[in-house]
């Protein structure tokens, strides 16, 4: 299984335009995310309130790295992602993939804790399971710290 972990950051020029103009602007981004959220492998974070580096991560784990690709290319269409600069992609293998309610992304996690699933890739770890548990692990570890949520949810919150 591959993963592919990018982080986006909203630029301030997004909140300088009227607000029916940002409405569909994040309209027609949700469109494109719900979509590939029906399909295997795509989840949305936010980390909004968790980061100051950034905002917005998308996960997406795929047999075939092209998928990777597909995605990216159809992500690059939309008028919204003019507004939200890229500030990290993270790409690796592992065995499965997250589905739960929080999502904590550290670099290098040497033991597992206790009540929290954790995914091994070749490079990194994505540790799953409650936001009471996953804060402290952020501050003791480091890394990035998001909650799961439906597309439009997520970018309501930018």
């Amino acid at each position: 299984m591959y993963w592919n972990l990018t982080l986006y950051r909203l630029l301030p020029e997004f909140r300088r335009l009227e607000a029916e103009a940002q409405e569909h602007l994040k309209d027609e981004l949700a469109a494109l995310l719900e979509r590939w959220v029906g399909r295997e492998g795509l989840s949305v974070y936010s980390l909004v309130g968790f980061s100051s580096e950034a905002d917005l991560l998308l996960f997406q784990k795929a047999e075939d790295p092209k998928a990777f690709a597909l995605f990216q290319k159809e992500l690059h269409r939309t008028r919204m992602l003019g507004f939200l600069a890229p500030e990290g992609r993270y790409l690796d293998r592992g065995e499965g993939g997250p589905k739960g309610e929080a999502l904590l992304l550290p670099w290098g996690l040497e033991e597992t804790p206790l009540g929290l699933r954790v995914f091994r890739g070749e490079v990194l770890a994505l540790v799953e399971g409650p936001l009471a548990q996953l804060f402290p692990l952020l501050l003791r570890e480091g890394g990035y710290l998001g909650q799961r949520k439906p597309p439009r949810e997520a970018l309501d919150e930018l």
